[in-house]
């Protein structure tokens, strides 16, 4: 990679790291704070992101997850590869909370303005079909798609904000809770293992 490619990398880092570290102070994202904490110039900022609300969404996306094969690692069964899934993106949303509520009030904001919708919980779709994947075959491919979004709905941000905002339960019920439900779409889907 050129030199000057690196140097660009490393301040979309900078940028995105700046953004992160504001958005889990629960601080609004600006051009501004975001230059300040990165110790850069306001328009070194605005060449990469000429809006603060895209700069929060790319700041989002970019958080590293762990990879579906080493949280399957070892995991046999699929309900537990299942679980395994469903925990992991619920505990990610738990974690991250603060970008998360950033990111659903810039996406929402966006989709306000011009109608556009930022796509999202995409690796949790492919994460619950690696899970899956073993009885793949044994199922019809409706079915198969079916289980798999279903079971999407089952954790992330989305989840959180029920279990936080509207249940108003702690992150052990929310974990039991979200355990009946995965268990319950198993069932109902798959021959008992």
């Amino acid at each position: 990679m050129a030199p000057r490619t690196n140097q660009k990398n490393r301040t979309r880092e900078a940028l995105l790291s700046a953004a992160r570290e504001l958005m889990s102070e629960g601080d609004e994202v600006t051009l501004a704070k975001v230059a300040e904490r990165a110790r850069t110039s306001r328009a070194t900022v605005y060449r990469y992101f000429s809006n603060p609300g895209l700069l929060a969404l790319d700041a989002t996306l970019d958080i590293e997850v762990t990879p579906t094969s080493l949280l399957l690692e070892g995991v046999e069964r699929v309900r537990d590869r299942v679980h395994v899934i469903a925990r992991y993106y619920l505990k990610f949303s738990w974690i991250h909370e603060a970008y998360f509520r950033q990111f659903l009030a810039e996406s929402l904001k966006a989709s306000l303005e011009d109608g556009s919708v930022n796509l999202r919980g995409g690796r949790r779709v492919a994460a619950f079909g690696e899970a899956l994947k073993p009885v793949q075959s044994s199922m019809a491919p409706a079915d198969f798609k079916d289980l798999t979004h279903r079971l999407s709905m089952t954790s992330g941000f989305e989840q959180l904000i029920i279990l936080k905002d509207i249940l108003r339960v702690d992150e052990a019920v929310g974990y039991r809770l979200q355990e009946g439900l995965v268990d319950a779409l198993l069932d109902r889907y798959l021959p008992v293992d």
